[in-house]
Parts: structure tokens; C-alpha cells; sequence
């Protein structure tokens, strides 16, 4: 046996801990670099008062907040330009995984010359070598991970491409989770986040380059969702439901990031690149068709998996398996995830395109090989006619 284990260097988790924030900022220095993404967080009541009490402990916070959206090339490096010139002492990411990504690359970027192109998977040839400008996640939504994460999730802009900026040097140095900036989020981004988490959970259990920890950390996660996730998307307020969801988030982030994912994920990055297909969405309706793809390579793994969510007992552990596939379809119709993209979203001319480009890092991670041809052949069961 032979592994390695990356995680943040410190996680903070709680109702009501982003009130700790300002306190924490301040140990790292008086410099604060603040990157947000979107209406939704740059707009909240609690972020002004975040940002009076940075203010109130002399704290010096330049605020970069930028449109909703995945980070672009063109984003990172102006982000990455901003903080060589401010030489922050620490940045802080705060929203969704787009917006953690963004903070987390500039913070990288920011002492590595260059533009991030340079640096990215399957892009670039230069690597990052060293740590950046230290970074605190704070994750307003259930889904990604992306606050334990050692990669960020970057978009080309002349290009259409979806490729990681990828190191251990790029892992948060504190992550901070508070279960109670996600109440707001509107059930169609619950339903959507929570299935980014699931499939994250699923595929790195599942995954080739699958390793004990994660494994563990997996499982619990996945026990999680099946319980809670529906009651999230019904009860916004549920705040057991809400707290266990950023947990099973978090676990999917550590999962991830030491097991690597899938063929949902690789497929999920083409339709997001190329279609500007919602990342979520996309994981949600691919999953049980790759789960279903996966089964004959994939019986003791799913079986395990049911013993786990179901207390009824079945005759064999194929048919174990089976009823896993089923019960993950039952759980995206219970949350009312749509079974296919419409026509105008993906067009059935683009499925060979599509196809082609799936196979990035994710993708490397399925337990059993694809080709374009078997890719292809789950877009067409997810577009509609």
C-alpha cells in the first residue's frame, strides 16, 4: 500500500463561525485581498458586516469582486497582476467553487510569472513550485469541495476549454464552513450543488486511483446525501439538513482531491466548456447513466454502497448493485433533476465534439476505460431528440 493525503492545513466548521473570520484574516496581517463572484454573496447582508468588522480591527481589505461565472484565464491573471501589485497578506475566497477557484489561482499565480495558461493541465508546460499568498476558503454553497482542493477549475476565453491549474501548493490554508450562508441558497441550486457533491463522493470511491482515507471519508459522505439532500431542497431551513449537506461537501472535496473522479465529471467538464452547461446540472443527469455504464466492473464497490443507504436485504450482490443505480436515478427525480439537456443546449451535431473532448484528468479516474464511441453513446441517452 502507498499514498498520500493532502487536505487544508487547518478546516473551521460551524453555524455562525464566519463571524471568526476577521479575527483569523488578522493573523496572517493587516492585507486583505476579499474575491467574491456574483450578486448572490457580493449582495448579502452578512458580507457588508464581514467586511465593517475587517474594517474595525484595522484590517485594510481591497474588495475584487467579479460577475458570476467560472474563472477564465483572463480573470486569474488580472486577479494574479492585482495581488503582485497589493502584496496582500492573505487572500480570502468566498462564495461558490467558481469563486474559490478564482482566489485560490490568484493566490498561486501571484508569486509564479506568467499567465496561468502557462500552468494548466493539458495547456501549459510550467508547473507551480511553490506556496502562494496564504488563502482562506469560505464556501457559500454545499457541493464542490473546492475549500480542500489542491486544483482550480479554470476556463479558456479564445479557447473553449475547461482545464485544472493543478499542485499541493494551491491547498487553503484555513477553510472556514458555515452551514448557515447556504439557507438562501434557492432549491434548484441545492438540488444541483448537492449532486456535484454525491457524484464527487461516488466516483472517487469508485475511482482507480481510489485510496483507504478518502475511501472512508466517502462513504460517510455518501450516507450523508441520501439522507439529507432531498430534505435540503424541501426545507431550505432545515438546518440539519443544511449543516450535514456542507459536511457532505467538504468530504467530497478531501475525497476528490486524494482519489480522483470519473467519467460524470470528465463528461461534465466538455458539456460546461463547450455548451456552458451548468456544472452541477451536468454531473446530476450524467451520473446514474455512468453508474449504469460502470456496473459490470463496479458490483462489490456499488454493492457495498447499498448496504449502507438500505436496510432491505437482496438476493445477490449484482443485484445489490442494480438497486444502488436505482436508488441514485430515484434520488435526482425525488429533487426534480431533469433526465436530459434540451436540444438548444446541447446540440446532437456537437456529441462527437463533445466526446472528443471529455477526456481530461477526470476522466483518467473511471474505473473501466471509454472510448468516443461509449461517450458518445451516454450524451445521446442524456440529449433530447
Amino acid at each position: 500500500m502507498d499514498f498520500s493525503f493532502y487536505t487544508s492545513h487547518e478546516i473551521i466548521f460551524g453555524r455562525g463561525k464566519i463571524a471568526e473570520l476577521p479575527e483569523i484574516t488578522g493573523r496572517f496581517g493587516r492585507r486583505v485581498l476579499l474575491i467574491s463572484r456574483g450578486r448572490f454573496v457580493q449582495e448579502s447582508e452578512w458580507m457588508e458586516r464581514l467586511k465593517q468588522a475587517m474594517k474595525s480591527r484595522q484590517l485594510e481589505v481591497r474588495d475584487h469582486a467579479l460577475p458570476g461565472g467560472e474563472p477564465t484565464v483572463t480573470e486569474v491573471d488580472e486577479g494574479a497582476n492585482l495581488a503582485r501589485d497589493l502584496m496582500p497578506d492573505v487572500i480570502v475566497g468566498l462564495g461558490g467553487g467558481s469563486s474559490i477557484d478564482t482566489a485560490k489561482a490568484v493566490a498561486g499565480m501571484a508569486v509564479h510569472p506568467g499567465s496561468v495558461a502557462d500552468y494548466l493541465e493539458g495547456v501549459g508546460s510550467l508547473r507551480i513550485k511553490k506556496p502562494g499568498i496564504p488563502f482562506i476558503a469560505v464556501p457559500t454553497t454545499a457541493g464542490t469541495g473546492a475549500e480542500v482542493t489542491k486544483n482550480a477549475v479554470i476556463s479558456g476565453v479564445v479557447e473553449k476549454y475547461k482545464k485544472s491549474l493543478r499542485s499541493s501548493h494551491l491547498v487553503s490554508r484555513i477553510a472556514l464552513l458555515d452551514p448557515e450562508l447556504t439557507y438562501t441558497m434557492p432549491a434548484s441550486l441545492t438540488a444541483e450543488t448537492g449532486m456535484d457533491a454525491f457524484t464527487q463522493l461516488v466516483e472517487s470511491f469508485i475511482s482507480n486511483k481510489a485510496q483507504p482515507i478518502p475511501q472512508a471519508l466517502a462513504l460517510h459522505g455518501i450516507k450523508l446525501v441520501d439522507k439529507y439532500l432531498a430534505v435540503a431542497v424541501r426545507h431550505p431551513d432545515d438546518s440539519e439538513a443544511r449543516e450535514a449537506m456542507q459536511l457532505a461537501a467538504l468530504l467530497s472535496g478531501m475525497a476528490l482531491a486524494n482519489s480522483g473522479l470519473g467519467a460524470a465529471h470528465g463528461i461534465a467538464a466538455a458539456l460546461g466548456a463547450l455548451c456552458n452547461i451548468p456544472h452541477g446540472r451536468a454531473c446530476a443527469v450524467l451520473l446514474p447513466h455512468v453508474l449504469e455504464f460502470n456496473l459490470p466492473s463496479c458490483i462489490t464497490a456499488y454493492s457495498r454502497l447499498y448496504s449502507q443507504l438500505s436496510d432491505f436485504t437482496v438476493d445477490s450482490e449484482l443485484a445489490a448493485a442494480e438497486a444502488f443505480v436505482t436508488r441514485v436515478d430515484r434520488l435526482t427525480r425525488e429533487i426534480n433533476i431533469p433526465k436530459s439537456f434540451s436540444a438548444e443546449e446541447v446540440p446532437v451535431d456537437r456529441l462527437a465534439e463533445l466526446a472528443k473532448a471529455s477526456f481530461g484528468s477526470s476522466m483518467s479516474g473511471n474505473p473501466v476505460a471509454m472510448n468516443d464511441y461509449e461517450v458518445e453513446k451516454i450524451l445521446r441517452k442524456v440529449t433530447a431528440k
